[in-house]
């Protein structure tokens, strides 16, 4: 017959508890408070026993136990459960228990959407260019000829395009072209494109001026091919 009451002995504590409730006893064996080497005995009894030799208490030991005592023996088996919870948290971890997570493709992934950014940001953000001047003067052909623009409105250009910041003044124009001449050593061609608008007066006023500079090449007015 299996008593209702244990007087328990708990090694670790060199403690004993008497008349401790079968229940009682079975829930901390159950809980792990227990080692199979602590030892029991029937009230009035002088003799203790393993618990790992009573059967019935041995049925409820947690798989495993039964190897060694467990380090949170030298816990009070009287102390809440999660006061053993507790002890679980800080307990060294067997090492098929350690979790390492590899922040190295982390990392990767980081410094390439790094890059990607700071790409992205210098082609949207471009920086303006300074382009530098000719080599041979303002309004100069790759092959050396001095183009002039007359628009529609008797303005002097130079070059081909039609820009604020080439437009000058005919006695301005006549000097910037004389001194393109001069780093040519003479003989520079010029070619005057007109609007078909212009002015033929705006036009001969401006061969005219052109004609004072002495060592310029031949002067032509450009044509516009007819459609």
């Amino acid at each position: 017959m299996v008593p209702d009451v244990f007087d328990l002995h708990v090694l670790a504590l060199k403690r004993t508890y008497e008349r401790l409730p079968a229940g009682t006893l079975l829930q901390w064996i159950t809980e792990g408070r227990i080692a199979p080497t602590d030892q029991v005995r029937s009230p009035g009894s002088s003799s203790w026993q393993a618990v790992r030799d009573v059967p019935m208490l041995m049925a409820a030991m947690p798989a495993g136990a039964a190897r060694e005592p467990s380090l949170h023996m030298e816990l009070d088996p009287e102390q809440a459960a999660d006061a053993a919870a507790a002890w679980e948290s800080y307990r060294p971890r067997r090492r098929h228990e350690d979790v390492e997570l590899d922040m190295t493709p982390m990392i990767d992934v980081t410094f390439q959407l790094l890059i990607f950014f700071m790409l992205t940001n210098a082609l949207a953000n471009a920086s303006p260019v300074d382009l530098p001047r000719a080599v041979h003067g303002e309004g100069m052909s790759p092959d050396g000829v001095q183009m002039i623009l007359v628009d529609d409105q008797g303005r002097y250009y130079l070059g081909e395009k039609v820009d604020p910041q080439f437009e000058r003044p005919l006695e301005q124009l006549v000097k910037q072209v004389e001194r393109n001449a001069s780093q040519l050593g003479g003989g520079m061609p010029v070619i005057i494109s007109a609007h078909r608008q212009t002015k033929h007066a705006q036009v001969r006023q401006l061969v005219e001026a052109l004609g004072t500079i002495g060592n310029l090449g031949k002067v032509r007015l450009g044509v516009e091919e007819a459609q």
